[in-house]
């Protein structure tokens, strides 16, 4: 072989050489970096996750102590500061399980029992400000102070299990079965076993978010007068009509479809309508959008009903309809109808939040001695009647006094009928 040949060889090994090694050299370099990388994130997760689960152990221990408390209180301004301290530690220890590195839907009932917790603290800070706590709050806050305790001792002793290596602190990593496995428990498991073990709560009723009575809405409707009901909303056959969902409970909903129109109907009769066809540019002006969907609501049995606003989305205009009762606006009794600016179509309807029902209120106060409960310093402007709903759905007989501030700044002030205690105030 001609020793040209063989140079030749020998340096293209070289070079070979050159560039694998310079290969290997900067897949090594970028394994390392991508591995000092990897450290870095799983350090700052663990940091978070410790941190969220330190939290939501304060919390609850400090929600513990806050419903503790409410036996010892006897002055109304203590009762109220013990509701506001419970409804705040409550909220954060579900902030701070919101922040666990796991699917905490998964830990429902330990998620309810913070709702109600802090909701029904803070439903009780009007009354218990004036009045103090009854023997049946009492007795409702002091079975809430013992649930909060077992859950502050079941989390502490999980707290020192974590500390010693045989509790873990989930991860939202996703690695191989057999590669970087960790020792110990997750901590998951054990909230999960801990929840399984729970007794069922006994639920109680009062006037808030998770307090009401949920009362499916009675309908006489059936199968077949709840498929001519979405027929004649649509103005055609009931055999054009699909069939695509039927709903679990007692109210018996049922969907419905008719070309690009989804209809939801109950027992009731309709409640909902969308539609999925696209909306072009706007051309029907905001008024006679309004106009058609007063009409609209007038043709299928609405009556009574009083605008309340509308908000325009691209070339679709939402209008807001509420109740009306005695001469007073039902600002939370509300009907909604949507209009498609390209050709004044009604492409939605949502009746879910209305009731034709009269609500049972009586203005127990005369306008003027309801008004004696607005602060020095506001201009009256105006006054009207509302029928209100509170926090758990309950009717409310209020007197809104629209003022206006020094500054010049809109205030409105919701007076209770009844009482003639400030219920609300809006900027």
């Amino acid at each position: 072989m001609p020793e040209e040949v063989l140079l030749m060889k020998k340096k293209t090994k070289i070079i070979l050489s050159s560039y694998a090694l310079a290969a290997v050299t900067a897949l090594g370099g970028w394994a390392a970096a991508q591995n000092a990388g990897l450290l870095y994130y799983r350090g700052e997760e663990t940091h978070i996750s410790a941190r969220a689960f330190e939290e939501t152990v304060r919390a609850v221990d400090s929600l513990s102590d806050a419903l503790g408390k409410s036996i010892y209180a006897t002055d109304g301004g203590m009762c109220a500061r013990i509701c506001g301290e419970a409804y705040a530690e409550a909220s954060a220890a579900e902030g701070a399980m919101l922040a666990l590195p796991f699917a905490t839907q998964e830990l429902e009932q330990l998620a309810a029992f913070l709702n109600v917790a802090g909701d029904y603290a803070i439903s009780l800070c009007p009354t218990a400000a004036a009045e103090g706590f009854s023997e049946e709050e009492l007795g409702h806050l002091r079975a809430l102070s013992a649930a909060a305790s077992d859950f502050a001792d079941t989390l502490r002793a999980l707290q020192a299990e974590v500390n010693a290596g045989d509790v873990r602190l989930d991860s939202r990593e996703k690695r191989l079965r057999n590669v970087g496995a960790e020792k110990g428990v997750p901590l998951s498991v054990r909230m999960l076993d801990y929840q399984a073990g729970l007794a069922p709560r006994e639920s109680f009723s009062y006037d808030g978010r998770y307090g009401c009575d949920k009362q499916s809405r009675a309908g006489y409707l059936t199968e077949e007068e709840m498929l001519q009901a979405a027929a004649d909303f649509l103005g055609v056959q009931p055999e054009e009509l699909t069939l695509l969902y039927r709903y679990e409970g007692s109210e018996g909903r049922r969907c419905y479809r008719w070309e690009d129109c989804f209809l939801c109907v109950s027992r009731c009769g309709v409640e909902s309508m969308s539609s999925s066809r696209l909306v072009s540019e706007a051309g029907v002006p905001n008024a006679e959008a309004r106009t058609i969907a007063e009409d609209f609501l007038r043709s299928h049995g609405y009556e009574g009903l009083v605008y309340a606003g509308e908000e325009q989305n691209g070339a679709v205009l939402l209008l807001r309809f509420c109740g009306s009762q005695d001469g007073a606006d039902c600002p939370d009794n509300v009907l909604r109808v949507s209009v498609a600016l390209d050709d004044g179509a009604v492409c939605g309807f949502d009746a879910a939040d209305y009731c034709p029902d009269r609500a049972e209120v009586s203005w127990t106060l005369s306008e003027e001695e309801a008004a004696a409960s607005i602060p020095e310093g506001l201009t009256l402007r105006e006054t009207k009647k509302r029928i209100c709903k509170s926090e758990g759905r309950q009717d409310r007989a209020c007197y809104a006094f629209f003022c206006e501030d020094k500054e010049g700044r809109g205030v409105t002030i919701y007076v209770d009928a009844a009482t003639g205690r400030q219920w609300k105030i809006e900027l």
